[in-house]
């Protein structure tokens, strides 16, 4: 036993080569890291993934005390630990291969332990410093690198603080001046222009107040509810007749196409200025089923205001470096979509032939635009962007409080996962389902997740750990509206 390191406990029972049972002498709690001696490899880490106390107290005992009777009661508190690993001397994390010896001392891991196995280091050019460890003062910095290469999903029931953490994100992500294009569908992240005021959180993470209004652009379909943001149109002529049927929303090519692109051309050749309006009345004389419909749906485009002569441009979008905010807020559910659709579609299609820089896509409420149930305008391109969009440096951001209602071809495509609390039994299942490595107790631990407290798996770390989110540099923008004063 080494001096100087407090015990804990001691393993006891049958011992495996992935976990352990312990008895313990000290106060530990869930999530805790614990360390054990291997004769073969050193000091090795460990978590604690269960905890329960074993006691002498049985109903026959308590149903035979009075009201005002005290009973001796003879209790063990005990754990299930899970073998995290150790380093070799090449610096890979393994586990022993002979199980450790009942008996064995367990200690309380110290930091360099923990920093060491978990690989808990400064990334000073590719980290993305979101918090620290649960209940101890190491910096989990998130591999930037792998963020936008291998997909993101923040997952969090509502009021759980998914908005927060997604600001943290993107204020390191424009610190570290990635390109970013965000969806918000509810007008929350206008706020990341403006400091935040400061609080007694902020000395403990070292974090300083800042804002990014010199980085930050915004635009919507809808500037009248919007008025910082600029107008968000897109260009007719720059829309072929496949992409127009999007806008309009019919899905049947074969049907659709041939006789919209021939009204097009009718069109196009006897006034090259054409607007949706001219389509319209185009339209207005056709005869049959599909004519009928041809007009009703360019009405309807007509009406999303959305298609305009010129529209706004991809290097106005796009600024290498920046965010731009996509702000839907006030906008129709449908018309939402069409604008996901065209913009996704755009920049996929613009990183597949480096017309753009690598950029980081930000999808709020992402269940709305890729449903697991049903189809939305914009789901083949979500999907598409899930599967391919790593290849060509177009990083996807799924930010859901129903994890069980997005697409799970999509869920499983985000390979870092930012998790806080979550209740509902089919959203845990899909969760569940879409993480290796996540432990039974770990998923009891995200439905008592304390707000603020970030499960993370994925983004440069092998083995899922909690995280306390460190507070905002920028002002939150994604408080709920207050009925009754306080």
């Amino acid at each position: 036993m080494n001096r100087g390191v407090e015990e804990v406990g001691r393993i006891f029972g049958d011992v495996g080569l992935g976990q352990f049972h312990v008895s313990l002498s000290r106060p530990v709690e869930r999530g805790d890291y614990l360390a054990v001696d291997d004769e073969m490899h050193g000091r090795v880490l460990c978590q604690l993934d269960d905890l329960k106390r074993k006691s002498d107290f049985d109903l026959e005992r308590a149903g035979a005390l009075g009201p005002t009777d005290t009973a001796a009661i003879h209790e063990s508190l005990l754990g299930l630990a899970r073998i995290v690993g150790y380093r070799d001397e090449q610096g890979l994390v393994k586990c022993p291969t002979i199980p450790f010896r009942p008996g064995s001392h367990v200690f309380r891991a110290e930091e360099p332990l923990i920093a060491d196995v978990l690989g808990l280091k400064h990334r000073a050019n590719s980290g993305a410093y979101v918090g620290l460890l649960r209940n101890h003062n190491l910096r989990v910095e998130l591999d930037i690198n792998q963020l936008v290469q291998r997909h993101v999903s923040v997952l969090a029931k509502t009021g759980g603080g998914k908005s927060y953490l997604l600001g943290v994100l993107i204020e390191e992500l424009l610190r570290h001046r990635v390109t970013c294009v965000i969806i918000d569908p509810h007008g929350e992240y206008g706020s990341l222009r403006f400091p935040a005021e400061k609080n007694g959180g902020h000395a403990r993470f070292g974090v300083e107040s800042q804002g990014f209004a010199r980085q930050v652009q915004e635009y919507s379909p809808d500037p009248s509810l919007n008025p910082t943001a600029k107008p968000l149109t897109f260009s007719l002529r720059h829309l072929d007749p496949r992409d127009l049927l999007v806008f309009m929303g019919l899905t049947s090519v074969k049907t659709f196409l041939a006789p919209l692109k021939q009204l097009v051309e009718r069109v196009g050749a006897s006034s090259p200025e054409y607007t949706v309006h001219d389509l319209v009345r185009a339209a207005e004389g056709g005869e049959g089923a599909i004519a009928e419909t041809l007009h009703e749906r360019l009405e309807y485009v007509e009406q999303t205001k959305l298609l305009g002569p010129v529209g706004t441009s991809l290097s106005e979008l796009v600024k290498k470096g920046d965010a731009t905010l996509i702000n839907l807020r006030g906008v129709a559910p449908d018309v939402q979509e069409l604008v996901v659709a065209r913009i996704a579609s755009t920049l996929f299609d613009a990183r597949k032939k480096d017309k753009i820089p690598p950029l980081f896509l930000v999808v709020e409420e992402a269940h709305n635009f890729a449903p697991q149930q049903g189809s939305a305008a914009c789901s083949r391109v979500m999907k598409a962007i899930a599967s391919e969009g790593r290849k060509f440096g177009l990083g996807l951001c799924c930010v859901t409080q129903r994890a069980a209602r997005i697409d799970k071809s999509v869920l499983s495509q985000c390979n870092t996962q930012l998790i806080l609390q979550v209740t509902n039994p089919l959203d845990l299942k899909a969760i569940a389902q879409s993480i290796e490595g996540l432990t039974a107790g770990m998923t009891e631990m995200i439905q008592s997740l304390p707000v603020g407290t970030a499960l993370i798996t994925g983004g440069g770390y092998h083995t899922p750990l909690f995280c306390e989110v460190r507070p905002r540099a920028t002002r939150h923008g994604g408080e709920s509206v207050q009925i009754v004063a306080a």
